[in-house]
């Protein structure tokens, strides 16, 4: 959808409402074709503009000298592509609203900038589009929050919708994933471009709860749309990271490889050499099995001669001991006449030394 589709669906709903009420109308407007092909007609109409320059950069000085008669109050005032540019939005409201009649309305438009394409655009780093060189970047909430500050509500809300096209802003799927546009797309009103208002007088609610109401979605969003750019980071670096872990997956397929090759290569030498081995074993095991029985034979004979000759000794213990004692009793015989014979030699010895004398 165009700008000018944009203009005439705005047209359009100012002109059913000039049809419908009658009244002073008051138009500002930048769009000098609106003024000089009169877009809008009505019988009462007077437009507030200045040839010499651009109305948005002193639209307070108009409403505050002659330009409107005195006192002169209107029951409708067009706001035609200008709210957005205007440099001091409060003291503007405050004067449309001092000329503005108790049961008039205030027609106007903001552009969404949480418009699908506007999102996109500064993502990808596109701040040289029309949009933000000037939007003072309005959204819903928070205009609908600066008409209450102002003691102002809206009456009625048109949305002028524009389909999201990715071929038309030639988009780079890597840079813009497809789950992040799926995601936006989930969004309230991201297809919305334009925001159409017929204001009156007076506050619908309180300041306070609007204000908490107009934060909850941001609250909401910006926290996910945070997470989501980190995974998205993250998932960016392990693609980066993705070709190195390949590399290095096949650089060990070709080591394995080749080691395997070389070991499946030596594997009949080393079966050969094992069959080797047990042949050896074998033929040195068959004559040591021959010659077990001759070893346990002479084993066996050797613990028979050892027996018998325990047990012969055994058997002889007994004369042993009793010649022993015997003999014992002999030389304690011997001892004994050794001593009675000792004993009559001394006695001798003693009868000779008396008669000698």
């Amino acid at each position: 959808m165009t700008t000018t589709i944009l203009d005439n669906v705005e047209l359009k709903i100012i002109q059913h409402h000039l049809e419908s009420v009658s009244g002073n109308v008051l138009l500002c407007s930048n769009d000098s074709n609106v003024i000089n092909f009169h877009l809008i007609s009505s019988e009462n109409l007077q437009v507030l503009s200045n040839s010499d320059k651009t109305i948005s950069d002193h639209i307070d000085n108009l409403l505050l000298t002659n330009s409107l008669e005195e006192n002169k109050k209107f029951d409708t005032i067009i706001i035609h592509d200008l709210f957005e540019q205007i440099k001091n939005p409060e003291l503007f409201i405050q004067h449309l609203n001092s000329v503005l009649n108790d049961n008039g309305t205030i027609i106007c438009s903001i552009s969404n900038f949480s418009h699908i394409n506007n999102i996109l655009n500064l993502l990808i780093g596109n701040v040289d589009n029309n949009f933000f060189n000037t939007s003072r970047f309005y959204d819903l909430n928070n205009f609908l929050l600066f008409l209450n500050k102002n003691n102002m509500h809206t009456t009625k809300l048109t949305r002028v919708k524009q389909d999201f096209s990715s071929e038309s802003m030639n988009l780079d799927d890597t840079l813009i994933p497809s789950q992040l546009i799926e995601m936006y797309q989930q969004i309230p009103d991201h297809d919305v471009t334009q925001y159409v208002f017929m204001i009156g007088k007076g506050k619908s609610v309180s300041s306070e709860s609007l204000n908490f109401s107009s934060q909850f979605p941001k609250n909401y969003l910006l926290p996910k749309l945070q997470e989501f750019f980190e995974k998205f980071t993250e998932f960016k670096d392990a693609l980066a990271k993705k070709d190195k872990v390949i590399e290095g997956l096949e650089n060990s397929i070709k080591d394995i490889t080749g080691y395997s090759g070389s070991a499946l290569s030596k594997k009949d030498e080393v079966i050969e050499g094992l069959e080797k081995s047990i042949q050896d074993l074998t033929s040195n095991a068959v004559p040591a099995l021959a010659k077990k029985d001759k070893v346990i034979e002479g084993l066996e004979n050797s613990i028979d001669e050892q027996n018998t000759y325990i047990e012969t000794a055994l058997s002889k213990k007994d004369k042993v001991i009793e010649g022993l004692e015997n003999s014992i009793t002999e030389q304690k015989d011997y001892i004994k006449n050794l001593k009675t014979h000792n004993e009559q030699l001394e006695s001798q010895l003693k009868k000779f030394k008396f008669w000698r004398r």
